[in-house]
């Protein structure tokens, strides 16, 4: 029976068969880490070209990191606070995102009961209180890969999304909430559409290993692709 989508572990081990029937002598010293990074690495590579063409994000390059954890800065940290507002700062530094031509790698920072929270460069939260229509609106940047939110209100807790270049990254987040990770790297499904996965492995096979194929067929996913550079099965 098929499933509907391929895990980061299952798309490794995909590869390693496949290097593994074309390649023996070089194989031995390839590890899953190094295959696994290739993955990551063409992974960003096709979102941003896709992204780059002004198309609207894949919900599956998406992931979400709920329940990340507020607290007032110091004042040190900051030379210009705006009156009256606080300045609060995420407790843990987030995964970095594919940089994007103009264009944030978040798709929503704000809380779990959906109030939105509007991501700027840092110099424009200092500059917000003096417009007079939106001087109250919360304000995020980011810095040094922690989230600050210049805001009018206390808040705790808030709720990222965003498509990070080393999806991995995310399971280190707990949510306080459940207890458990938003991303399961063994079970959850990789975030990449899995009709981009046969290019994902070709490019790497070709580009890394100088292995040529013919087109490598997902369609029922039940990681039985043991295609070898003649393009046969193997089987």
């Amino acid at each position: 029976m098929s499933i509907e989508f391929q895990s980061l572990p299952l798309i490794i081990r995909d590869l390693v068969r496949i290097i593994r029937g074309s390649v023996e002598t070089q194989s031995e010293t390839i590890s899953d880490r190094q295959v696994e990074y290739w993955i990551h690495q063409y992974r960003s590579l096709l979102i941003k070209q896709d992204i780059d063409k002004k198309k609207i994000p894949n919900p599956d390059y998406i992931q979400e990191i709920k329940g990340l954890h507020l607290a007032p800065i110091d004042i040190t940290e900051i030379t210009s606070i705006p009156i009256g507002k606080y300045i609060l700062k995420t407790d843990l530094q987030l995964p970095k995102t594919i940089d994007f031509n103009f264009k944030s790698g978040f798709t929503y920072i704000g809380t779990a009961n959906g109030r939105e929270l509007q991501f700027s460069p840092q110099t424009r939260s200092f500059w917000q209180q003096y417009k007079y229509y939106t001087q109250n609106d919360p304000l995020v940047y980011l810095k040094n890969r922690y989230l600050y939110i210049v805001n009018g209100d206390i808040l705790e807790y808030i709720d990222v999304r965003g498509i990070f270049e080393i999806p991995t990254e995310v399971s280190e987040f707990i949510n306080p909430i459940t207890g458990t990770t938003t991303y399961d790297v063994d079970t959850a499904k990789y975030p990449i559409p899995t009709n981009m996965l046969p290019v994902l492995k070709q490019m790497i096979l070709k580009q890394e290993l100088g292995i040529m194929t013919n087109s490598l067929s997902d369609t029922i996913n039940d990681s039985a692709n043991n295609t070898l550079k003649d393009g046969s099965s193997g089987k």
